[in-house]
């Protein structure tokens, strides 16, 4: 159960329209007098004292704590006056987010993880009628790196519901790698919001435990249960049989296309496609020359795979479970669209095992993962980078891997990965 939830300010709860780095390069010029002084900082993700000591770096300023305490000195200063005269507004969603966990029967603790500085963090949450919402937390003037700030808060918070609490029981919700990162450090989890600087794809790359575009239409108990997962029972050839196939878009993969369309010269030979439904995957490696068997669970689905194939197309379609039945020898390509994902995680080592098995040495897997369910409950389950390099890595390397032009509504969360079986 989560028991503490720990934001991020700048980009997840608001948008000052940059108040903060204005603030920041008045007090380079009116400390320092190093006008344009601050404009080499990159400040998404990053913690206050951090960005003053690189400025001192920069413009070769000694790096002591008097020159760091009077620049923030200044900074707090002229941040107030910045966000008096520029007001930016709220991300997406945040009011409404936060009144339906403080509405919830257990409400978690609300606390921050910000690089901002204590005062800072004040100002800007005071500007927008946030300042009551948070009880505990960490902040830039605690310490410089993000992630010991992801202790402390851990810390603070576990003093207040006195008891220490488990990395399982915190979550962090943030807008940029760092967040995910320092999440990370302490065993949290972590929701990331694509309201900053950073898109959606981006931040999949960092494997979160969920990713959505702003808190705008989230539930609270979606968010807390950000990385659970629970199997629904699935009767694939009753969803062909009743025509409920939404996955199904009568055309192949738009990542597929593009990959033959790209790489013309690559070696023809045997492919596989596992989960193939109704074969449009498979016929588009055929009409590019490959010999290609797709294989299903669903009966319905092979039926209706054959008989969409014209006759003369080198494509076959066989019933069978992949993470059971070998399908010939091993093949020179094995692709699957979307098909990992649709694995509970709990059969995924024999989903491994298969691909290790049904793939020759030298040979190539190329797969298109969806990285996010769009619920808890799967198919689709939850996926992420950083399962999929810790699953592959040891029967694969990784050869480039690329968010692909994807089918509406997929857009920004599909990875393909194109991997290479080790001699």
């Amino acid at each position: 159960m989560t028991r503490l939830v720990l934001f991020d300010i700048d980009g997840t709860l608001i948008r000052t329209g940059g108040a903060g780095v204005r603030a920041f390069g008045r007090a380079a010029e009116v400390m320092f007098q190093r006008p344009g002084g601050t404009e080499q900082l990159r400040f998404h993700g990053r913690t206050d004292t951090s960005l003053v000591r690189e400025f001192l770096r920069i413009n070769d300023i000694p790096d002591r704590s008097w020159n760091v305490r009077h620049f923030l000195d200044a900074y707090v200063f002229l941040l107030a006056w910045e966000l008096d005269r520029h007001k930016g507004e709220l991300c997406p969603g945040v009011t409404e987010f936060l009144a339906g966990l403080r509405a919830l029967p257990e409400p978690p603790v609300l606390g921050l993880l910000t690089g901002n500085v204590r005062l800072g963090a004040a100002l800007k949450l005071e500007s927008y009628g946030l300042a009551a919402e948070f009880v505990t937390g960490a902040f830039g003037d605690d310490h410089e790196s993000r992630n010991q700030l992801a202790v402390i808060a851990r810390d603070r918070g576990s003093r207040l519901l006195g008891r220490r609490l488990a990395g399982e029981e915190i979550l962090v919700v943030g807008d940029t790698p760092a967040d995910i990162e320092c999440a990370h450090h302490i065993g949290a989890r972590c929701v990331a919001v694509a309201t900053g600087g950073n898109s959606l794809p981006e931040l999949l790359e960092h494997s979160p435990a969920l990713a959505v575009e702003s808190l705008d239409h989230l539930s609270p108990e979606r968010l807390l249960a950000a990385g659970d997962h629970w199997v629904r029972p699935t009767d694939w050839e009753a969803l062909y049989q009743a025509r409920d196939t939404h996955w199904d878009k009568g055309e192949p993969t738009p990542s597929l296309v593009d990959f033959l369309r790209a790489h013309p010269d690559l070696p023809r030979g045997r492919v596989l496609v596992p989960g193939c439904g109704r074969g449009h995957d498979a016929r588009e490696w055929a009409r590019a020359g490959f010999d290609v068997l797709g294989v299903d669970l669903a009966p319905s689905a092979v039926q209706e795979a054959q008989a969409l194939t014209p006759a003369g197309l080198n494509a076959a379609f066989r019933l069978a479970d992949f993470l059971a039945d070998a399908s010939g020898p091993p093949v020179d390509w094995l692709f699957e669209h979307t098909l990992f994902c649709a694995i509970p995680p709990e059969q995924r080592d024999g989903y491994v095992a298969a691909a290790a098995r049904q793939v020759k040495p030298g040979g190539n897997y190329l797969a298109v993962n969806y990285l996010q369910p769009r619920d808890e409950s799967g198919p689709p389950f939850g996926v992420t980078v950083a399962e999929l390099r810790r699953r592959f890595e040891p029967h694969f390397e990784l050869r480039e891997h690329w968010c692909p032009r994807s089918f509406p509504g997929r857009v920004g969360r599909e990875r393909v990965f194109w991997w290479r079986r080790h001699l």
